[in-house]
């Protein structure tokens, strides 16, 4: 009984112990909610596919990661690791893999796997030609165009430019300013229209040209100036070939003459100025010794084109496997960049750097692909962004 009673006192004597101490602890703090800047700088870092997940959270979270501060983060981010993106025909759909741009120095390239991004439904996206990717975005090069955000697998098709039944070309363009884009269409009756995207209801205007052209096979969007080459037309017309300017702000024209063979070239971005790039034979094999680039110094007065020849270096002609490659671009680090025109075996990328004078070349394989869509058409395009702007 007494060894009970003593038992008893002393589990007395620990719980006011234990309600003694539990009354000397200080109060719980409730931490403050993470500010929005700290979990944009976050979600900036992580991969799309992460981002997508992380919009299916909450509604905070879906909304933060919406925000056009978080996109234009998000496009920074991106653009210090830029892509090459390939898109092709394939049982008539077009397909678009991408990969790093960036050569890793310390790295061989026997053979590389590109990520497979996504595809249009048979029938959508299926004209033979694509623009140049602008902030992540594309649009096929058809009667009715289609812009697609690759990275976020979605995608638009636009009204028909023209009611009659005009062949058109589509051009993709970027406002800076007003952080809009907008689709340039020349018909082959020579009405150029415009239309903006991101304003509702997609509708066509028409610009004023003052020369009639004929929209070719190369363009480049540089500081929210559209150029295009094309060819002089209509009656009374000096013939000839010329760069096409659009101000895609001010949606006006502008048109500069060049007297040079514009066969196999290409409209790239040099250093933030327009620049053309040429082969020495129009074509470009084994056999190619130079490249001519041309970079437009000013073109307010007077037109003046600088002009540097980069010859190629020895072991060129064993690099090269195929004589249809083309002039894909130029990244930023000087190296042009060659592709096979062809879904061909093997397939090539060639980086000629103009700076080191080296070539390095890689060779793509689309897996079982490469066989069942051999000879489709394979369109090469540089410094592609990831975009993680959804379209509404």
């Amino acid at each position: 009984m007494f060894g009970s009673l003593g038992l008893n006192a002393a589990m007395e004597k620990r719980q006011k112990q234990v309600v003694a101490s539990a009354s000397k602890s200080p109060p719980r703090e409730y931490k403050k909610e993470i500010p929005a800047d700290v979990f944009i700088d976050i979600f900036s870092r992580l991969p799309v596919k992460d981002v997508a997940r992380c919009r299916c959270v909450s509604k905070l979270w879906s909304c933060l990661l919406r925000r056009r501060d978080f996109t234009q983060l998000y496009l920074k981010v991106s653009s210090v690791r830029p892509r090459l993106l390939f898109t092709f025909l394939y049982k008539g759909k077009r397909i678009l893999y991408s990969m790093p741009q960036d050569l890793d120095p310390d790295q061989d390239y026997p053979c590389v796997y590109p990520h497979y991004q996504m595809h249009f439904p048979k029938g959508l996206g299926s004209s033979d030609d694509v623009c140049p990717s602008i902030l992540g975005l594309i649009c096929t090069k058809s009667r009715k165009p289609m812009i697609c955000n690759p990275s976020t697998g979605q995608y638009m098709s636009l009204p028909v430019a023209t009611t009659k039944r005009n062949l058109s070309r589509p051009y993709l363009g970027y406002d800076p300013t007003g952080k809009v884009f907008k689709v340039l269409t020349v018909s082959d009756d020579y009405v150029c229209r415009v239309s903006t995207l991101g304003t509702g209801e997609v509708t066509w205007k028409r610009v004023e040209c003052s020369i009639p052209h004929q929209a070719l096979h190369t363009e480049v969007c540089i500081d929210g100036v559209l150029y295009y080459l094309a060819k002089r037309m209509g009656y009374g017309t000096r013939p000839g070939y010329m760069v096409v300017c659009f101000d895609v702000e001010s949606e006006r024209f502008n048109f500069l003459d060049v007297e040079l063979p514009i066969l196999g070239s290409a409209l790239i971005n040099y250093e933030g100025n327009l620049g053309i790039l040429l082969p020495d034979s129009g074509i470009i094999y084994e056999g190619t010794e130079s490249f001519e680039l041309r970079v437009l110094e000013d073109h307010t007065d007077e037109v003046k084109w600088s002009n540097t020849v980069y010859t190629l270096p020895f072991y060129w002609k064993y690099a090269v496997s195929h004589s249809f490659l083309y002039i894909a671009g130029m990244t930023s680090a000087g190296e042009i960049v060659l592709s096979t025109s062809f879904l061909v075996e093997p397939f090539e990328v060639i980086y000629f750097n103009i700076v080191q004078n080296t070539v390095v070349r890689i060779e793509i394989t689309f897996g079982i692909v490469d066989k069942k869509a051999p000879c489709s058409r394979v369109l090469t395009l540089l410094n592609h962004v990831e975009n993680v702007e959804l379209m509404d």
